[in-house]
């Protein structure tokens, strides 16, 4: 009997993804869950079976991304890979298949032999996919933690780097996203009450903090707790804001100001990536590419095509959804993909 149903998953440090696809290639269902894996693998083993009872019924075919092999949990990528290939092992038996970036989808034999191929390859999955249905462009993924800049030609991927080490020397992978990253890695002085402001080099405040003031993260996408485990809430964020700037006198400051020091954290994102997006760019054969923007930071993605002037589409574009569906598929690209993948290979076979 062959599979009704195609399901992908993208383990991550921080979220749980995971997408159904029909047998036509409609996305039925996909959520993000948070899953903190630094504060233990526990987390993961007490998620998976909640999430698989909430996926469609009927005979499903399993694939998987994993970029969680990373976090402190583990004492190194090896002991990750197993240990996390064992837990999707335990909870789906052994007809699952992981993605191996170049080599695709492998079975559970296979997979325990390349874990290095599988290590933190959900971009190649998610760039591959786009590839595949668009001529040439720019796949720019940007999530809770991280930022994936892959540009694609005729079908092929165009990446200089492999692996994490080679990626981030090229600028395919940027360590910045729109919640978790530290705001001190942004910048070490900002303009306030008409001064060079210097900041304090802490974990303060985050990302999360800057686009819940200025309403651009969606609050489904805002799944971790604050820097300082107190309110998420626009208040919680100015005095978040505030610590970063060594004071917490926020009722003597006008609200406007702290809108104009959260703005100008986005400006200085913006610039990384978008200067990260013009070297890649000019390595790059493609005279007309597209941008092809996901993840929870896609209003990034969008901000930085306008500003270079190249035609801008979200990933959820490509995606046969319900018009609900759409925003958690520009999210969980990498889960989408790789549930695509899995039901392409089924109808090759």
């Amino acid at each position: 009997m062959g599979n009704s149903n195609f399901i992908g998953w993208d383990i991550g440090g921080a979220h749980l993804k995971v997408a159904s696809v029909s047998e036509t290639g409609k996305v039925e269902f996909v959520e993000q869950f948070a899953s903190p894996l630094w504060q233990g693998i526990d987390q993961l083993e007490a998620l998976l079976p909640k999430t698989i009872e909430r996926l469609p019924k009927g005979s499903c075919s399993h694939a998987f991304t994993i970029t969680a092999e990373l976090v402190d949990a583990f004492k190194d990528r090896q002991e990750g890979m197993n240990t996390l290939i064992n837990i999707c092992e335990k909870n789906l038996g052994d007809n699952i298949s992981l993605y191996a970036a170049a080599e695709g989808l492998l079975d559970l034999d296979s997979a325990r032999k390349k874990t290095s191929q599988i290590a933190s390859a959900n971009w190649h999955a998610s760039a591959g996919y786009t590839a595949s249905l668009i001529e040439s462009g720019v796949f720019i993924d940007v999530g809770s933690t991280t930022t994936d800049i892959i540009p694609f030609s005729e079908g092929d991927l165009e990446n200089r780097g492999g692996d994490d080490q080679s990626r981030l020397r090229f600028d395919e992978l940027i360590y910045t996203g729109v919640v978790r990253t530290s705001l001190m890695s942004l910048t070490n002085k900002v303009p306030f009450n008409g001064e060079w402001q210097n900041i304090a080099a802490e974990n303060f405040a985050t990302t999360a903090d800057v686009y819940r003031i200025l309403a651009r993260l969606d609050e489904s996408d805002d799944l971790m707790e604050a820097a300082d485990g107190q309110s998420k809430d626009i208040e919680g964020s100015i005095r978040r804001l505030a610590r970063m700037l060594g004071t917490d006198s926020i009722a003597s400051i006008k609200r406007q100001r702290w809108y104009k020091l959260a703005e100008y954290f986005e400006e200085m994102q913006l610039q990384l990536l978008t200067n990260a997006v013009l070297r890649i760019l000019s390595n790059s054969a493609n005279s007309v590419p597209k941008i092809v923007g996901a993840g929870a930071g896609q209003f990034l993605v969008k901000k930085i095509a306008h500003r270079i002037n190249i035609p801008y589409i979200e990933f959820s574009a490509l995606c046969d959804s319900e018009l609900e569906l759409q925003h958690k598929c520009n999210v969980c690209a990498p889960a989408v993909a790789v549930a695509q993948l899995n039901r392409q290979l089924s109808i090759a076979s």
